[in-house]
């Protein structure tokens, strides 16, 4: 009896031996992929920036917020949008004691420069079916001068034989008129732009009306900057003619038309 006591109990001490080794077999187990290693990035902050990041302080890649760039159109649908610099809010991301993020005047990171909704669309007038009865467009004044010309479609020598010629890449009305003509040598001249002052007047009529323009601009430019006859959301006309002696050289006056 003793002896099959004995037996029982070497039997079921196996049994249990067993069974905890495979048990120990089972938790240790691992699988291998074929898929690429770059299938599984890594997600550990240490790998992804290496030593640039900084445990339990702060970090400049916490506060990366991608900026919409320009001439996107915005997650809010509002329109295309502009990046402005808003006075007092360029400072620094600091933290508060509640742990919200915020904006303070400590030392910091870089806030994010605020981007705002500030975008007008561009006006422009074709000169198409503009034309008056002798096929000029548009007819310019400027008092000061003693300028009394009329405009005709294009920057062409044929425009400025009659006259002045009108940039056909501009608006005729609305937004930005470009206007050109001889500085001399010609019947046609308008050399003596380059006298204007701050503040002189500018008239122009068309078929849609007559506009007063006040003088914002006289400079010099070079025969190669166009950058002026850009569309504009503003009512303005923009007078181009060559400087005597210098064929590199043109002067540009802007005037903006007077709010009536």
């Amino acid at each position: 009896m003793k002896l099959f006591q004995k037996l029982v109990c070497m039997a079921l001490t196996a049994t249990a031996t067993a069974s905890l080794s495979i048990c120990a077999f089972a938790a240790d187990y691992t699988f291998d992929t074929a898929a690429d290693t770059d299938y599984y990035p890594s997600t550990s902050y240490e790998d992804t920036y290496g030593t640039a990041y900084h445990y339990g302080s702060k970090n400049l890649v916490d506060y990366q917020i991608p900026e919409l760039p320009y001439g996107v159109l915005s997650t809010t649908q509002t329109g295309v949008m502009e990046k402005l610099r808003l006075p007092g809010l360029q400072q620094t991301v600091g933290g508060s004691a509640s742990g919200i993020y915020g904006v303070d005047s400590g030392v910091g990171i870089p806030a994010v420069t605020p981007v705002i909704s500030s975008y007008q669309e561009p006006a422009y007038t074709s000169a198409k079916d503009m034309e008056r009865k002798d096929g000029s467009i548009g007819t310019l004044k400027i008092p000061s001068l003693d300028i009394n010309m009329k405009v005709w479609e294009g920057e062409t020598k044929e425009s400025m034989k009659k006259g002045l010629g009108h940039y056909s890449s501009t608006s005729a009305w609305d937004g930005n008129i470009g206007v050109c003509g001889h500085n001399r040598g010609a019947k046609y001249t308008i050399g003596s732009i380059k006298d204007l002052e701050i503040g002189d007047t500018i008239t122009y009529t068309t078929i849609y009306g007559t506009r007063t323009y006040e003088v914002v601009l006289v400079k010099t430019i070079s025969n190669s900057d166009w950058s002026y006859l850009q569309a504009t959301a503003d009512n303005r006309i923009t007078l181009t003619t060559c400087l005597a002696n210098q064929p590199e050289k043109r002067i540009c006056v802007q005037a903006v038309q007077i709010t009536q």
